[in-house]
């Protein structure tokens, strides 16, 4: 809605007008507290269709796109796993630390990667000891759920 305060062969004038509807060519206006319909002389109704969000293709990895703006955390899922046994993500988050080293003998219950996730802290430990034998993750990285983190041997 648009104010305007007109002057008219002196007399004075508070009009309001509502925004024009793209499917008429009828607007409503208030002159001085009462109401009126108007309609835009030779003006035609312009029927604007919306546009259309179509679904991605099933074969985009929705966790890569990002806004072009926007500078992409590290990530190091690129690189295969090795043989062994995988460490995977239970869910999406940013990693917090990795409290363990490659060549580093683990035990069971062991935490070996802490990530962020809907604002908690969340301990990922072993569920067998070994040697850790591969790290595709890094300190400020962001995971997805059944990503690798690492590999025990």
């Amino acid at each position: 809605m648009k104010d305007y305060s007109l002057k008219i062969n002196g007399h004075n004038y508070n009009v309001q007008i509502d925004d024009a509807n793209e499917d008429s060519t009828l607007v409503h206006v208030m002159v001085n507290g009462v109401d009126y319909e108007v309609e835009i002389e030779g003006a035609k109704a312009v029927k604007v269709s919306k546009p259309q969000v179509a679904p991605a293709p099933k074969s985009a990895n929705s966790g890569m796109i990002m806004p072009s703006t926007a500078t992409p955390s590290p990530r190091l899922a690129a690189v295969p796993p090795s043989s062994g046994y995988s460490v995977k993500s239970p869910l999406p988050g940013t990693v917090l630390g990795v409290k363990v080293a490659v060549g580093d003998t683990i035990s069971k219950g062991q935490t070996l990667v802490v990530l962020e996730a809907m604002k908690m802290e969340n301990n990922i430990d072993a569920d067998r000891g070994g040697v850790v034998k591969q790290i595709l993750v890094q300190q400020g990285g962001t995971v997805m759920e059944g990503d690798t983190l690492l590999v025990i041997e």
